[in-house]
């Protein structure tokens, strides 16, 4: 079963999402991979930081003391809020040191990374609920984080024993103080999107590239096809045109040969004639070396002879022709006969006993008017009489032997001229035709 030219452009168009899916797969997979080796890099480099005490305790609140501060806490020394403080001041001292420190490892990579780490909680003794709620930032680099990602967790566990006399009693009470202080180190590599961007440029372009020479091919092969068929198209159209206009001569040469066959006559041979150079003319369009037919207007003579040979064809005809002295049609001769031809036998074809031509000069146009007693035709079937094999049905019948292509030649042949073609028709009242051709 051979596709429609739609189906396959939708099964291409199927096709190319799939491609599309298929390279942005293979996109976010490697960019997730150059993603995850980025940071494992940045970890490792970090590790080895994390194990530099000097670099994290210098001025930062130390163990020691943080523990002397959780005890006045539990104590009611001090509260929660100045705990908080507290880390925070000590954060805000050493964080422009800290900073410098990190950029002085990743500037080089071509990385910004900020670093911080935070206490999700401190808990006295095996307390479920904290003594104090994180998080609470110990340190911290300059810059805001966005997306960060966990370096390492942590649990602190610190415990002292303090002595603590009884009031009014030589006693005196040992207590201890255990405190579990979970902790978490964050980073983010801040331009992270651009590095990976520029590691992924030669993949994204040659992706781009293969994508656009698919659309490319696609487009030209699509091109290559629509030429071929417009050139099948024309062909048909040249045949359907010949085999039309073969029509006419054909005919008058049977009728000329039958009245020759009765009686010798130089006008008949003339007939003759004539139609054997309309049968070359009308064939020269299958051949590229034959000379094109001649442009310069029709004369009086032969238009007379067109009218002269169809009233041989149609004795019965009624014709009447009004021309003027001195006109002048722009019509070569070739579409001169194709256009009266077409118009007059189109009368007869559909009952015309009578026809009246009638030429007439106005100021900028000449007009030809066609004017027969024929069967006429309905309102509604004057806008497509001018259609490609368009033809009249009366239910659902074609009454007149024909392929549609007589008005559809006529129209074209005007056009070609900058001229119009007007019709008024009634039913069981005739139709006329009215061509105005530029002077």
């Amino acid at each position: 079963m051979e596709l429609k030219p739609k189906n396959y452009i939708i099964l291409f168009i199927l096709f190319f999402a799939v491609l599309i899916g298929i390279q942005g797969y293979q996109l976010y997979n490697t960019y997730q991979l150059k993603q995850r080796e980025m940071l494992a890099m940045v970890k490792k480099n970090l590790d080895n930081l994390d194990e530099s005490n000097l670099i994290f305790d210098h001025n930062i609140l130390s163990k020691d003391i943080a523990r002397d501060y959780y005890i006045k806490l539990v104590k009611k020394e001090i509260t929660e809020e100045g705990l908080k403080k507290l880390y925070q001041t000590y954060a805000q001292k050493t964080s422009k040191e800290l900073t410098k420190y990190v950029d002085s490892i990743f500037q080089p990579l071509g990385m910004h990374v900020i670093l911080k780490q935070e206490i999700l909680g401190i808990y006295y003794k095996d307390a479920v609920k904290p003594l104090v709620n994180g998080p609470i930032t110990v340190y911290t680099t300059s810059g805001t984080f966005h997306n960060p990602t966990e370096l390492s967790t942590s649990k602190w566990v610190t415990e002292k024993t303090e002595t603590n006399k009884i009031e009014d009693r030589i006693e005196s009470k040992e207590i201890l103080y255990v405190f579990s202080v979970p902790r978490k180190t964050s980073f983010e590599v801040v331009n992270l999107g651009w590095i990976l961007f520029k590691e992924l440029t030669s993949l994204l372009l040659s992706t781009l590239l293969i994508l656009a020479a698919f659309i490319w091919l696609f487009y030209r092969t699509i091109t290559n096809l629509r030429k071929q068929d417009k050139q099948i198209t024309v062909l048909h159209d040249v045949v359907d045109n010949i085999s039309h206009e073969l029509k006419t001569p054909v005919a008058t040469l049977k009728i000329a040969a039958k009245t020759l066959r009765k009686s010798p006559d130089d006008n008949i041979i003339t007939v003759i004639e004539r139609q054997v150079s309309r049968l070359e003319q009308t064939l020269d369009p299958l051949s590229e070396h034959q000379s094109a037919t001649s442009l310069s207007p029709i004369t009086a003579d032969e238009l007379q002879a067109i009218f002269s040979d169809f009233q041989l064809c149609n004795p019965t005809v009624k014709l009447i022709v009004e021309l003027g002295s001195n006109l002048q049609i722009c019509l070569n001769p070739t579409d001169a006969t194709t256009l009266f031809y077409n118009l007059m036998n189109n009368a007869v074809k559909y009952g015309a006993t009578a026809l009246g031509i009638r030429f007439e000069e106005q100021k900028n146009y000449l007009s030809i008017q066609f004017r027969d007693n024929g069967q006429g035709m309905a309102e509604s079937e004057l806008p497509y009489i001018f259609e490609k094999f368009y033809r009249i049905q009366k239910d659902n019948i074609h009454d007149t032997k024909g392929l549609g292509l007589g008005l559809f030649l006529v129209k074209n042949i005007i056009k070609k001229y900058g001229g119009e073609i007007k019709v008024i028709s009634k039913l069981q009242q005739g139709t006329t035709f009215t061509v105005l051709l530029p002077r």
